[in-house]
């Protein structure tokens, strides 16, 4: 039995040490993926302020990372460099693997990207059908004039055509901010933390 730890040990130091490798051969393109690099750093078996020095280039004091540091990596987005530097501090105080609580972490910022992504994607139809519709009138009198009527004589005409377009006019806007507004709504949805 004692064996077989050993190997899954090295087995799990050889997987950290090819994650190094990787992570030197291509430099992170994100956040999460530096952050993996220094969790590939720690289990092979690096200190961590030369894991953290290594795979992000941020100084560390009892082996969590400096704030100012580590949120100059994703400046865009404060609350991934919260998470990652709760999680060192925990694992520095409770003395669990450091390399673990980081891949947890790591997953989780990852689904957090995903969700946001399947949002914006979401979110592109119904802004696009808003633009479509606030453009529909203009494109109706445009079309009004190409066929030879003369809209705006009846719209301006001081009666019920000028009724018709404050009408139209208002709820042209109000469907713009109730649209606008539940597209904020949606986008929020999620983001806090």
């Amino acid at each position: 039995m004692r064996a077989h730890r050993g190997g899954a040990e090295r087995d799990r130091i050889a997987a950290g040490r090819v994650a190094l490798r990787r992570a030197a051969a291509a430099p992170p393109t994100s956040f999460a993926a530096a952050v993996t690099t220094v969790s590939g750093a720690l289990r092979s078996g690096a200190s961590p302020a030369a894991a953290w020095e290594r795979g992000l280039g941020v100084r560390t004091v009892a082996g969590v990372p400096v704030w100012p540091d580590l949120v100059a990596h994703c400046p865009d987005d404060p609350a991934s460099a919260r998470a990652v530097l709760a999680a060192a501090r925990l694992a520095v105080e409770v003395g669990a693997a450091p390399a673990e609580v980081l891949d947890r972490v790591v997953g989780s910022l990852a689904r957090e990207a995903e969700a946001a992504a399947q949002r914006r994607a979401a979110l592109a139809g119904p802004q696009a059908t808003a633009r479509v519709l606030a453009w529909l009138p203009a494109l109706g009198l445009a079309l009004g004039f190409l066929l030879g009527a003369n809209p705006a004589q009846v719209l301006l005409d001081g009666g019920r055509g000028t009724a018709l377009l404050l009408l139209g006019t208002g709820l042209t806007v109000l469907g713009r901010r109730w649209t606008a507004r539940h597209v904020r709504a949606a986008a929020a949805a999620g983001r806090e933390r």
